[in-house]
């Protein structure tokens, strides 16, 4: 490996340009991996193949959903870009999951991709210590050599050599990338946009293992060809919540809100996929896919004749796109007409631009600290799609993950560790370093033992404190944040001390009485899984007391899912603790799991040689 890295271009002594912080990439891993190093104070440089794309939502026009609207509220909460962003540009705003408890809430929002491309661009534009590059990356260029090799700077295509201490890669599908529509295959990371070809040699060249993995985007079709009217119609949410905690509303009305349509495959769509495969080259690779996202084609050689649904979700206000969710396909551009036809309500339908398949390299993320930086190369990182994930939101976490520890090992602080136990992000984390991944990691609520406690609503109360002490998030947020703080156990404080027989409580509030009446307080009756008893009611049986929480709706929302799962929290700190016990013990760096005198299997040499955990746990799990 050090021989490899000795082919690498080393810094010279009078760099051209010398930043403390380089990011390659400005998709939604890159553009919270620069914001993120640049609110730290670092001087920092995005590096990107065009300008005009910062910030392009390459497939589906939504951010959110069940598990992924978690990452957003954690991004948000450490002073992330995405969920202000998706604030003001948002064309449906909706909560999914409402049936069940709280905890597993999944907060969505159709984008209008226009809106949030110029969002994110002004946002960037604005932003102290940060410089825009519009330049292609074609060497990882490296410092004189030592135990462990370190990071210099990077090669541009134009010869020039920019310097820094850090460097996050965030290159997502561009990996020397492929696209694939039915036989027909083109390099490229997306439609119009080149692969980065060089920059995977240079990935390669320094050792670090390489997989590959596929995915794939729908076509498009035009709005005015559908019959809406012959389709299921599906709102927004009355009144549309926000998904950042500095918002107490989004940037729309409710009724100025674009509805979704949802329609279902038929089996004359199967037998077009059937009878094309083998004029469907991204089908039939032996290249992993995502198995949650996957493509209409395998969803036909799955599950057979079965119906899938497809949603048709508007791309913007002002276009005249639709988006077909659940119909991601690479067959010839000619038979995805006619699939498409198919659909119910789509008979007439025109399609724009054919979906597409994309295939791309990927570093096993095994290779990585839970900072994000790389065992290999000190001072390199990698965020996103190149770590094996699937998602914006996947994407967006890591890269502010990564971006504020470039910018921590740069001006030599101390970085940002989040635990599986203090968020989704630290989830994500935790099995990428440790487990890897052999598909496109995908987040979900099922993959936190500890998602009772990490929810959407307090997100700012796991993280935003942690943040601002490192110089990641802004006073403002930070004052906010203790504010609620403040008011939530002031506010817990006095609904534990107001106590009376529950049927007394439920005869203030006129709720029929339960079959015994036992002595409880104003926070216990909270407890109860009941819609009927909110905050609201059970502070107005007191209102000399508690009538200061019912003018504060937010206090109000957040003091009912804080009593619901207090118990259930309660009964889970022990094996929380345990968990943070494990992760604070660390194996020292210089251990040589091929000693004779550690007693290990061949098999579980290699294993240990190949991972290098950190930590106990990390060793048990991988």
């Amino acid at each position: 490996m050090l021989e490899a890295s000795r082919n690498l271009r080393c810094a010279s002594s009078s760099p051209a340009s010398a930043f403390d912080v380089i990011v390659v990439g400005g998709g939604h891993a890159g553009t919270e991996a620069c914001s993120a190093a640049a609110r730290m104070g670092a001087r920092t440089l995005l590096v990107t193949q065009k300008r005009s794309t910062i910030g392009e939502m390459s497939c589906n026009p939504s951010f959110g959903g069940i598990g992924k609207g978690h990452l957003i509220r954690e991004v948000d909460a450490l002073d992330g870009v995405c969920a202000r962003c998706c604030d003001r540009s948002g064309v449906q705003y909706k909560v999914l999951n409402r049936r069940k408890g709280p905890a597993v809430w999944g907060p969505r929002a159709q984008i209008d991709r226009k809106l949030y491309k110029r969002e994110v661009q002004e946002t960037l534009d604005s932003t102290p210590n940060l410089t825009i590059l519009e330049a292609s990356v074609e060497d990882i260029v490296l410092g004189e050599q030592s135990e462990r090799p370190h990071l210099a700077g990077v090669k541009l295509a134009d010869g020039r050599t920019m310097t820094a201490d850090s460097l996050v890669i965030t290159t997502g599908t561009f990996l020397r990338g492929q696209i694939n529509i039915g036989l027909e295959t083109r390099p490229a990371g997306r439609i119009g946009d080149e692969p980065a070809v060089g920059l995977a040699k240079s990935i390669e060249q320094l050792g670090f293992r390489l997989g590959r993995l596929k995915t794939g985007t729908p076509p498009r079709i035009h709005r005015d060809s559908i019959w809406f009217e012959q389709l299921t119609r599906h709102p927004g949410d009355d009144p549309p919540v926000p998904f950042s905690f500095l918002n107490d509303r989004v940037w729309l009305e409710a009724d100025q809100q674009l509805d979704c349509f949802l329609t279902q495959t038929t089996p004359q769509v199967n037998d077009i996929v059937l009878r094309n495969l083998h004029c469907n080259r991204h089908v039939t690779e032996e290249l992993t896919g995502p198995r949650y996202c996957p493509s209409i084609e395998s969803k036909v050689l799955r599950f057979g004749y079965k119906q899938h649904q497809i949603w048709l979700e508007p791309e913007g206000f002002d276009s005249e796109l639709i988006y077909p969710n659940g119909l991601s396909c690479t067959l010839p551009a000619d038979e995805q007409v006619q699939l498409v036809r198919c659909l119910h309500g789509l008979e007439q339908a025109e399609v724009v631009r054919p979906g597409y398949g994309v295939e791309y390299d990927f570093v096993d993320p095994r290779e990585l600290f839970p900072t994000l930086e790389t065992k290999r190369v000190r001072g390199l990182f990698l965020a996103g799609q190149i770590n094996g994930t699937t998602g914006y939101e996947e994407a967006a976490a890591q890269g502010l993950l990564a971006g504020a520890n470039a910018a921590a090992s740069a001006l030599a602080r101390q970085t940002l560790t989040v635990s599986r136990t203090e968020a989704y992000l630290g989830v994500l984390v935790d099995d990428l370093t440790t487990l890897g991944t052999n598909e496109p990691y995908r987040m979900f609520t099922s993959r936190a033992e500890f998602r009772l406690s990490l929810r959407p609503d307090n997100a700012d109360l796991r993280l935003t404190e942690k943040g601002y002490g490192m110089g990641l998030v802004s006073e403002e947020r930070y004052q906010r944040t203790l504010s609620i703080r403040a008011r939530l156990a002031k506010a817990v404080e006095v609904l534990r001390d107001v106590k009376k027989g529950s049927n007394q409580w439920r005869a203030a509030m006129q709720l029929p009485p339960a079959k015994s009446s036992v002595y409880k307080s104003a926070f216990e009756m909270l407890a109860i899984s009941n819609d009927e008893i909110t905050a609201n009611r059970v502070c107005a049986v007191e209102p000399t007391v508690l009538g200061w929480i019912r003018e504060d709706p937010e206090l109000c929302e957040r003091l009912k899912i804080e009593a619901l799962y207090s118990l259930s929290i309660e009964d889970q700190s022990r094996e929380v603790e345990e968990v943070q016990r494990n992760e604070s013990l660390r194996i020292p760096d210089a251990i040589d799991y091929l000693s004779k005198s550690l007693n290990l299997s061949f098999e579980e040499q290699e294993k240990l040689v190949k991972i290098q955990p950190q930590t106990p746990r990390a060793e048990f799990k991988g």
